[in-house]
């Protein structure tokens, strides 16, 4: 069906004389793909009717003429259009760099070659569609390997107000639109698009200062947190009567809040933690305490659907075959796919687990939720060189969210790949971003951090501000994700004292640390802890609401655990659950901390 969407492997290079017939019958094709890469090879391509399939029988069955060789002098750029091969119409444009030009082509048909010479002079007879037909046969040659070519694709279809994957039409009612989309105005509004461009690039400049100066102040305010010592005895009433007075007023203030249509960003004054008033004697350094020992565990979480018990009393021969038998119910249902591909995962049947995450690949194209939950789910799965081509797409489609970059930054990670993982969350720290996305800057500036110390080779940091190097490493660590855009979710840890740590409470007695509320969709939320207490540590997520136009299924969430964060014993434990409704609230699992 020529979509590449699963994994990255190049098309095959064919050998000389080879030719290629790419014979199509979906709905859902790239064609434009298909009939470059036939084109291109000789070949053409064959749409297959159900009604009338005599006619692509004949059509592989008649050859029609195709060059096999192509030259000129003084003309360039030459491009080939055989569309109307089959009638006997080839038809050839290019740029004329002289008044005369020659071209030289040799012609197959029926395994006969006939070597043509054909001169053009510029006398000849002009029309206006002339490039327009030049730049459409180049825009059709360059779809074989469009993944490559992306940029000269834009490019062009600029140039000659084509449509394409990387130009869409628009109505250009004043200069701003030009210069916002940066299309070359007609030439009586070149110079004051010329003096807007540039006021424009100094705004821009004075806006990403302003926006790592802001990151700089924020991690400073973290690297403070980390360096400080907390109590780990047993939490003081005092505390606990101020924390439950806080909690009602901080409580109270969010639920107002987050009643508005247009939440603006939680303020930081609300984070600030009461611990000074703690005796120094009663704080413990990290130097008289041995290094616990941390275990995690996961509360397997199934789902209620109809087809679940059938799947799970299946046995490892028999799953795939019932997962093909229920399949046709359920082919536009991304958690079918992910509860098959979990159950299969189970039962060390990986290849076929990868086999059905690739339906999400399919089932909308352009949907970058669907796209972030596969590719989620293939770095669980261990097959990070899957997941990296699925986060390229969701960065292609959502440049303007900074959960595109980490993304791609940690999958590339994942497949230790280090230095494109740190250039990667380096762009979360080098764009400002929507106010909505709460200090994701810091959380990525972790993972950053982390990469660069444990690392087996030196990497890059030339272009990551050297302000913002620092690791900080934790015992433990888990970070919340969603799928679903304008909804709210919110991660909650309740530590040995029975203390919650969350957004309306972000910092504990004993040194937990909530990031900043993320209240318009997809997090993350992240929850840190230099040095743990020993005790059991409870991790749960709640849905509190949504504000989607339309809400399609349930909600997909992700949490990873981990201990050692930032240290080469690093380790991660990752879950995926979904929830459907406002205010369900979930037990995901646990870190137990042993002294």
């Amino acid at each position: 069906d020529g979509l590449m969407n699963y994994g990255a492997s190049a098309f095959p290079k064919l050998a000389a004389g080879q030719r290629l017939y790419a014979i199509n019958s979906a709905l859902k094709a790239d064609t434009s793909r298909l009939s470059a890469l036939a084109q291109a090879n000789g070949g053409r391509l064959i749409q297959v009717v159900p009604q009338t399939p005599g006619s692509a029988a004949n059509a592989l069955l008649t050859e029609g003429a195709h060059i096999t060789n192509l030259s000129a002098i003084g003309a360039t750029d030459l491009q080939i259009s055989v569309d109307d091969a089959q009638q006997n119409i080839i038809r050839i444009a290019g740029r004329l760099v002289s008044p005369s030009a020659q071209l030289r082509l040799s012609l197959q048909q029926n395994g006969k070659t006939q070597n043509l010479t054909l001169p053009i002079t510029s006398n000849a007879a002009t029309h206006p569609l002339a490039a327009y037909l030049w730049a459409s046969y180049r825009l059709h040659a360059l779809e074989a390997n469009y993944e490559l070519q992306r940029a000269e694709i834009g490019r062009i279809g600029q140039r000659f107000s084509i449509p394409t994957r990387e130009t869409s039409l628009i109505v250009l009612d004043r200069l701003e639109d030009y210069v916002r989309y940066d299309i070359t105005p007609p030439p009586s509004y070149q110079a004051s698009f010329e003096k807007l461009k540039s006021e424009r690039g100094i705004a821009v400049r004075q806006k990403r200062t302003q926006h790592l100066e802001r990151i700089m102040r924020e991690f400073q305010e973290k690297i403070l947190w980390w360096e400080k010592t907390y109590p780990k005895g047993a939490t003081p009433q005092i505390h606990m009567e101020a924390k439950a007075e806080r909690q009602i007023a901080v409580g109270a203030m969010e639920r107002a809040e987050r009643q508005r249509e247009q939440r603006p960003a939680p303020a930081m004054a609300q984070a600030a933690p009461m611990l000074d008033a703690v005796a120094p004697s009663a704080k413990l350094k990290k130097a008289d305490a041995s290094t616990p020992s941390i275990g995690i565990a996961l509360k397997k979480w199934t789902a209620d659907a109809p087809y679940i018990a059938r799947m799970q009393a299946a046995t490892s021969d028999t799953l795939y075959a019932i997962y093909l038998d229920e399949k046709p119910g359920y082919t536009n249902s991304s958690a079918f796919f992910l509860d098959a591909a979990d159950m299969l995962l189970e039962k060390n049947q990986r290849d076929l687990a990868l086999r059905v995450l690739s339906n999400l690949a399919e089932m909308e194209l352009e949907n970058r939720q669907v796209l972030r939950i596969l590719g989620y789910r293939l770095l669980q799965a261990g097959a990070p060189e899957l997941a990296i081509p699925v986060f390229l797409k969701v960065q292609q489609l959502a440049a303007e969210e900074p959960q595109s970059f980490r993304d791609l930054g940690l999958a590339y990670a994942q497949a230790k790949q280090y230095q494109q993982a740190v250039n990667q969350l380096n762009q979360v720290m080098l764009r400002p971003w929507d106010d909505r996305f709460a200090e994701i800057e810091l959380i990525a500036l972790a993972e950053l951090n982390a990469i660069i110390a444990n690392a087996p080779t030196a990497l890059d940091t030339s272009r990551v501000d050297p302000r913002l190097l620092k690791n900080m490493p934790l015992d433990l660590r888990a970070v919340l994700t969603w799928d679903a855009d304008n909804s709210d979710m919110d991660l909650w840890v309740t530590d040995p004292n029975g203390e919650k740590c969350y957004y309306g409470h972000r910092f504990t007695y004993q040194g937990g640390r909530m990031s900043r509320d993320f209240t318009g969709g997809y997090g993350p939320e992240e929850f840190s802890l230099r040095y743990a207490k020993p005790g059991k540590y409870k991790i749960e997520v709640n849905f509190f609401g949504s504000r989607q136009q339309a809400v399609a299924g349930a909600t997909t969430l992700q949490v990873k655990l981990t201990t050692g964060f930032g240290t080469a014993q690093a380790k991660d434990q990752s879950v995926t659950l979904r929830l459907k409704d406002r205010s369900e609230t979930v037990f995901v699992g646990e870190f137990e901390v042993k002294p």
